[in-house]
């Protein structure tokens, strides 16, 4: 036990017996009265055993640690037997487990929506590359991609078994990633007192909600501001504070009556608007609100129909990828040990720096704990931000020239010249196990870098071979700094542990960061770090386009084309496989011709100037009288715990000559058996006439999306966790073709279920 865990029980039995937790030293004289005579305290504060010094030396009731060499304390009966008189309660003869009664209550008392716990023992999703799966483990889709392909399950699942995954399981395999919106009359449990925000005009009206638990009074004034004048809240973080204190500005009307918790009002009789305004409610702080970045909106004049001015990111969207390794350099980690963790350890990280398919990552790297270039050791916490352990031994500024690169350090790789010297520079571990301040640290310096550079992903791997130490060591502690890293910046922390490490812990970080867990098996280390950073590589760099349905059928008329950041359309060329990708272009993956990559050096030009996309486009053209219907497409909505799908927005592109159409229709439901008797709803119909609605998406003038809440019929439907949408494509009246479905878009969030 560690008398810093923040238990207060623990800490008085500590204090009463220093001998049932850790046992720390600053003097001779401490081991003296921890440990016995004659043992003495040595650097980081470790009693070493009595003479003779050996194993057997130290005193009953400590216990000998043979990673450290040193007597430690031991949490045995006597300790138990200390909780009456020193925590006031007694400890249950057996030991109580949460069961499915539990779990039952959390769904009864709390409106917990409880799903089945996953397979514990698969090692990652089937719709992401990784370590092999174990058939007997992950299910019968895993067994069937095995079966067709063994070195899914025997070398490594790569990009090629997740496509089998789809095209022989029809696995759906959504983008990864955790969005938050508000249901209707939901509430921000977090804030007590005020949440303004403004939806999306229409119809001459301005909806303004309160997502806060207080009533907003009436009189708040909302700013207009002209087109394009940047003081719009932003989801890139580096916007935020200053989207909170806008400038200039005037008044274009006020509420006029109060908002309560959860409630939307429409505003009208705001003057001088013109479509493309900006507009931010209580711009001057006229009431106190929880948060001011979520104040803004877009005008427009259309009338109250599908929400316009919607900004997602596509599905396609192809960006820059920044990871943060910080590798445990501690003493447990060499010694004794140096040939199961130190020297694999090292090794996986350095063929990870040096795999060509590694080639446009930005990697900061630095060894903890350890002082250089900033003091990131054993002792007291170094203040918020983690101190010289934001400071990366091997650091990375954006720039391209510094990406990793397919060429070797010997060819030129100068990044990874760098990281390979500091290997070569620091290779004897040394120290404790300082955590906290190690993931303060690493989560500083890539929430900086995320402000500096927003439409980049940006990440933290966490490497470490023990439990915390020093500092703080309170595990809820420092998975809240993961939490803030993903949560308030979108940093995603993945943690990867083995040896002495703790599996619990590792989880922690690793669910509260949004990423991935990896507790490796002895004498797995090199393998198993490789395959955890190659799959964390393969989630956050997708260079990969579905295809379009139609394409499916006929791959001869599926075209590929790179949208850039300022919409400069560019068509690529298509390759027959990926060795015939020297001069770039597209692929298909396999002989399914669902998915589409990019050639590694297309997809690393693409990265390399963010805020583009890529689209598979098929012009589905038909010269038939009769209309063409196609196959149900299922979409799988994956949320965390505790939330569930809500399906948010619909967005096409079409061509329809004359009075031709496409008709949009979804079925949805909560398992895929009750898809087939799920009601069928219309959500969208685009035609030239009598409305032009052949393209509705970012492109169109002004943007569109359909609401899918409202198109489904609000709840339940539009919160299951399945959705299939099926297209019909009706020729004109006079029989004429060319109706083409070019595009299409599905997004959903995943708000909280309770």
């Amino acid at each position: 036990m560690t008398p810093t865990c923040g238990d207060p029980c623990i800490a008085s039995i500590c204090a009463a017996r220093p001998q049932c937790c850790e046992i720390t030293c600053e003097t001779d004289a401490d081991c003296v009265t921890l440990v016995g005579a004659g043992s003495i305290c040595v650097d980081p504060g470790l009693c070493l055993p009595p003479p003779p010094g050996t194993s057997t030396s130290c005193p009953t009731g400590t216990a000998f640690d043979s990673i450290t060499g040193a007597c430690t304390g031991h949490w045995n009966p006597t300790c138990v037997g200390l909780v009456p008189s020193q925590c006031g309660k007694t400890c249950p003869t057996t030991t109580p487990t949460w069961g499915a009664a539990c779990v039952t209550l959390a769904e009864q008392l709390c409106g917990a929506d409880c799903e089945d716990a996953p397979t514990a023992t698969c090692a990652h999703d089937e719709c992401y590359a990784g370590p092999p799966l174990n058939a007997a483990q992950c299910g019968a889709c895993v067994s069937t991609v095995c079966a067709s392909m063994s070195s899914c399950c025997t070398a490594e699942w790569t990009d090629q078994c997740v496509e089998l995954a789809k095209s022989l399981c029809g696995a759906d395999c959504p983008q990864q990633g955790v969005c938050r919106s508000y249901a209707p009359n939901e509430t921000n449990p977090a804030c007590p007192g005020v949440d303004l925000t403004l939806g999306v005009p229409c119809g001459g009206t301005i909806p303004v909600c309160n997502r806060g638990n207080t009533p907003a009074p009436a009189g708040i004034e909302i700013h207009r501001y002209p087109a394009g004048a940047g003081q719009l809240p932003s989801s890139a973080p580096g916007r935020i504070a200053d989207a909170c204190d806008p400038t200039g500005g005037t008044v274009a009307c006020t509420t006029a009556q109060p908002i309560a918790p959860g409630e939307c009002i429409s505003v009208a009789g705001c003057t001088g608007l013109t479509d493309g305004m900006e507009l931010i409610v209580n711009p001057n702080d006229q009431v106190a609100e929880c948060q001011c970045a979520n104040n803004g909106s877009i005008h427009q004049s259309a009338m109250c129909e599908s929400p316009g001015c919607i900004a997602t990111a596509s599905v396609s969207l192809i960006r820059p990828v920044t990871l943060f390794v910080a590798l445990d350099r501690s003493t447990s980690m060499g010694g004794s040990n140096a040939a199961t963790r130190w020297t694999p350890a090292t090794n996986a990280l350095k063929a990870f720096f040096r795999d060509p398919a590694s080639a446009g990552l930005g990697i900061a790297f630095r060894f903890w704990p350890h002082n250089n270039p900033g003091w990131c050791n054993d002792g007291p916490c170094p203040g918020p931000g983690g101190g010289g352990c934001a400071l990366p031994l091997v650091p990375f500024n954006g720039a391209p020239a510094d990406r990793l690169m397919e060429e070797s350090a010997a060819m030129g790789d100068q990044q990874e010249l760098k990281l390979d010297q500091a290997f070569i520079n620091f290779n004897t571990p040394n120290g404790d196990t300082p955590m906290y301040p190690a993931l303060d640290g690493a989560t500083t310096w890539a929430i900086n870098y995320k402000n500096a550079h927003p439409e980049e992903e940006v990440a933290v791997v966490l490497v470490t071979d023990g439990i915390p130490s020093h500092c703080n060591t309170v595990p809820n502690d420092i998975g809240e700094l993961a939490r803030r890293a993903f949560q308030n910046f979108g940093v995603r922390v993945h943690a990867v542990g083995f040896g002495n490490s703790n599996s619990e812990i590792i989880n922690l970080i690793a669910a509260q960061g949004g990423g991935q867990a990896y507790n490796l098996l002895a004498g797995s280390v090199q393998g198993g770090l490789l395959n955890a950073l190659v799959s964390i590589r393969g989630q956050a760099l997708p260079c990969d386009v579905t295809v379009p349905l139609a394409g499916v059928a006929d791959p001869a008329s599926v075209s590929v084309v790179h949208v850039s950041g300022t919409g400069a359309e560019t068509t690529l060329t298509r390759r027959t496989g990926a060795g015939n990708c020297a001069s770039g272009g597209w692929y298909f993956a396999d002989a399914t011709n669902t998915s589409v990559k990019l050639c590694p050096t297309t997809c690393s030009s693409i990265r390399e100037n963010p805020g583009g996309k890529v689209r598979a486009i098929v012009p589905c053209v038909t010269t038939s009288l009769t209309p063409i219907t196609t196959a149900w497409e299922r979409y799988h909505g994956v949320c965390p715990p505790g939330t569930k799908t809500q399906w948010g927005y619909l967005r096409y592109r079409t061509t329809t000559p004359g009075d031709s159409s496409v008709e949009f229709r979804m079925r949805t439901a909560d398992n895929t058996a009750d898809l087939g008797s799920a009601a069928e709803a219309l959500v969208a119909t685009a035609h030239a006439v009598p409305t032009d609605t052949q393209v509705c998406d970012e492109s169109s003038t002004p943007t569109c999306a359909i609401d899918l809440f409202d198109a489904l019929g609000e709840l339940p439907d539009a919160r299951r966790e399945y959705l299939e949408l099926q297209m019909t494509l009706n020729p004109t009246s006079t029989g004429g073709g060319g109706v083409q479905v070019q595009d299409w878009e599905i997004t959903y969030s995943c708000p909280d279920s309770e």
